[in-house]
């Protein structure tokens, strides 16, 4: 039996889609395009880190900390191959993308995780 829960990362992820797909519908009205780049460069982030955040949570509890370690390296790991076989994926697809916007969603959804991550933590 452990004390320490699980955190609630999961909820990270959501708010972070929810937030993504709200104002990629926002901005679908003006620019089919530039929505699209910004939706694919933000799911690029969101994915691999909620991988991570399954993996590295997946255990709790002091006489599993050999499983934890593992499993952190076997998650961060799983992250940054997936994070470059979705880049490769999205430009041998994707032919008309606006790389301004799509790096700036990947870029900005880093500190909206944080801040996310942050306030469900305190709660």
């Amino acid at each position: 039996m452990t004390t320490i829960s699980t955190p609630p990362l999961y909820k990270v992820a959501l708010y972070q889609l929810l937030i993504l797909l709200s104002f990629c519908g926002m901005v679908a009205g003006f620019d089919k395009i530039l929505a699209s780049s910004i939706l694919l460069g933000g799911l690029i982030q969101i994915g691999p880190q909620a991988w991570f955040a399954r993996q590295a949570y997946r255990y709790t509890g002091a006489r599993q900390v050999g499983k934890i370690v593992r499993a952190m390296y076997w998650g961060e790991s799983g992250k940054v191959v997936l994070t470059a076989a979705l880049f490769i994926t999205t430009f041998i697809i994707w032919k008309q993308l606006n790389f301004l916007a799509f790096f700036s969603a990947f870029t900005l959804m880093i500190p909206l995780q944080w801040f996310i991550t942050v306030r469900i933590l305190k709660n």
